[in-house]
């Protein structure tokens, strides 16, 4: 299974969530599912994401200036 690296990038540089969400111009909705890796972007949720946007993916590497690949890792 993979799941997304978006939150550990990001705070990396210092960002938090809502920069991110700001910045890479995504509803807040969409930016918590791809933060916490999950279908509801709520913290605690069980269900992890499973279907990402390939534009979303885009918008958020160029923010992080990295390539859309390195938001993705597999999981342990």
């Amino acid at each position: 299974m993979v799941h997304l690296r978006v939150k550990e990038l990001a705070e990396r540089q210092g960002l938090r969530l809502a920069q991110v969400q700001r910045q890479a111009r995504l509803s807040v909705t969409t930016a918590r599912r791809y933060w916490y890796n999950s279908r509801s972007g709520l913290a605690r949720d069980a269900g992890t994401l499973t279907e990402v946007n390939l534009a979303t993916l885009g918008a958020i590497a160029a923010l992080l200036d990295v390539q859309p690949g390195d938001l993705l890792a597999e999981a342990e």
